[in-house]
């Protein structure tokens, strides 16, 4: 049926025009029931779409199309009729708001793809994939890519590097990245975009779903590829990129200081940072409050001249301070239990001189609020005499290595800089780890120049090789550790008898009073202030062993 205005219905053909309504005007406001019943008889077949879609269907000015209720799939004569009347009294605006319930209906997810009505879900999005690794190939990895000069501008590791986790990955038969083929027969995402994404959104601190339109992804799945490279990288590289430092290690990090900062002995620099939990829970807000009243997790590392971190230490509450955190750290248990010596020993870096002064213990440098213990170097509070703020100047001179390597961290990977909107502390362990084997990454690529290589602190510095023997096994490092996981914070020590509690008590304690022997921890500032502290020798005499 044509409900247009006399000018559509002149220019009708003669056959449309056996079939349509006679009415005089578009204007008139009733309609001969016997006229119109013979009119529309023929075309009763034709018509019965158009009333049910009217019907119970309201429009403007409070008109509202009476409601019908037929049993056969015929409209009545009368049914058309009022149809038809009320056609003629709003003209073309019945024509427009039936085309705009329908499409509120669309907005609505009433109808979905399948032709379904009063569907909760809206029509199921069709993401190309294929066009997506076009575009990555085309912007990024071809031989004239669109960026491929600014690749390791956005996503903060090389071309090289990229080849190297891609191979990595596939070698390692992870399903989540070897599906290439949904059940059903479609494409899923390839492995490029499922790699490329977590590492854009780690680099610029945005939750992943903001990538999703490029990488042809759907939000839920943008925060699973973040979960499974999370742990893949964690998995593939921990070995490799979160490992103790071994003999050959210690060797190589006591060369660089020695080399770079004119002491020998000199393990790195420690101390912590703050990251912002903003989707802390409201319960736990208190313990994790710390300084501008904001929850936060700490971070305690020790790095080298090369800002590449060998202790990691992580999920600390926020309202702990430097101190309390090295009670809780697995690098104080490190040296009490003395697995530190004895790698020294392997390494044959002890005995060292420092002047005319020999000494038994590497040492760390570190600020104020930590206790004088004899592997902490420390600087003056207040420096009064020369020699004492020429010393103060070089120790806080080179204990800028770990400022420096926070903030390479914090601005290469913002996700740590952020406020971190990830709600459970498992999640955000595991991106933490991620972003410091990243770290490590970045930094052993730019010392060694090879992606393939393994990091060696003192690289293009001679060193005399060590033995056979004397080379350990590297160590993976501990665990990162969770708020609220007691394993990761008190020592389960398994003992049977009190004579083996109370060996173990003196062992800890023997340890613990060499570790805090204030005479050595004196010598060893009073030999650094005598080498450091001449403000015109810009080389202070430091012999090895």
């Amino acid at each position: 049926m044509n409900f247009n205005n006399e000018n559509d219905a002149s220019s009708a053909s003669p056959s449309d025009e056996e079939n349509m309504p006679s009415f005089s005007s578009p204007s008139s406001s009733s309609l001969s029931s016997s006229s119109s019943s013979s009119s529309l008889s023929s075309s009763s077949s034709s018509s019965d779409e158009a009333t049910m879609a009217f019907a119970n269907m309201s429009f403007g000015n409070n008109t509202t199309l009476p409601s019908f209720s037929c049993s056969s799939s015929l409209a009545s004569d009368e049914e058309v009729t009022a149809i038809v009347n009320m056609a003629c009294e709003n003209n073309n605006t019945v024509v427009a708001l039936l085309l705009l319930e329908q499409e509120n209906q669309k907005k609505r997810g009433r109808v979905d793809m399948r032709g379904k009505t009063n569907s909760i879900r809206g029509p199921k999005r069709q993401f190309c994939h294929e066009d997506a690794l076009a575009a990555i190939n085309r912007d990024y990895l071809s031989a004239g890519a669109l960026f491929g000069k600014e690749f390791e501008h956005m996503f903060r590791i090389s071309k090289s590097r990229f080849e190297r986790l891609r191979t990595d990955v596939m070698n390692a038969n992870i399903p989540f990245y070897t599906t290439t083929r949904t059940i059903s027969g479609k494409s899923v995402a390839s492995l490029e975009a499922r790699l490329l994404l977590p590492l854009k959104a780690y680099a610029y601190g945005v939750p992943p779903h903001c990538f999703a339109d490029y990488f042809q992804m759907s939000f839920n799945f943008t925060s699973e590829c973040c979960k499974h490279f999370d742990l893949t990288i964690f998995t593939v590289y921990k070995e490799e990129y979160l490992r103790l430092p071994t003999a050959e290690d210690l060797k190589s990090i006591v060369a660089l200081h020695k080399a770079k900062h004119k002491v020998d002995g000199m393990l790195g620099s420690l101390d912590c940072t703050h990251t912002y939990w903003h989707k802390c829970p409201v319960a736990w807000k208190g313990q994790y409050q710390g300084r501008n009243s904001a929850p936060s997790l700490v971070l305690e590392a020790a790095c080298d001249h090369n800002l590449y971190f060998w202790h990691l230490s992580y999920g600390h509450c926020g309202c702990l301070n430097d101190l309390n955190i090295l009670n809780r750290s697995p690098l104080y248990n490190y040296m009490l239990e003395g697995q530190l010596y004895q790698l020294e020993q392997e390494a044959n870096i002890v005995p060292f001189m420092i002047g005319n002064e020999s000494f038994e213990k590497a040492f760390y440098l570190v600020d104020g609020i930590y206790p004088r213990y004899t592997r902490f170097v420390k600087s003056f509070k207040f420096p009064a005499s020369t020699e004492e703020k020429a010393y103060a100047g070089w120790q806080e001179g080179a204990r800028k290595d770990i400022e420096r390597a926070f903030g390479v961290l914090k601005t290469q990977w913002q996700f740590l800089a952020r406020p971190i909107q990830l709600h459970t502390p498992n999640l955000i362990a595991m991106r933490a780890s991620a972003c410091f084997i990243l770290h490590n990454m970045l930094q052993s690529d730019r010392v060694m120049k090879d992606v393939h290589a393994t990091y060696r602190a003192a690289e293009g510095i001679d060193l005399a090789p060590l033995t056979p023997e004397d080379v350990g096994q590297p160590t993976d490092l501990r665990t990162i550790q969770l708020p609220h996981d007691a394993t990761a914070h008190n020592e389960i020590v398994e003992l049977n008898t009190r004579a083996e509690i109370a060996q173990w008590v003196m062992s800890r304690g023997e340890a613990f009073r060499d570790l805090k022997d204030s005479a050595e921890f004196s010598r060893l500032h009073r030999a650094l202030l005598d080498v450091f502290g001449r403000p015109n020798d810009d080389t202070p005499l430091v012999s090895g062993h």
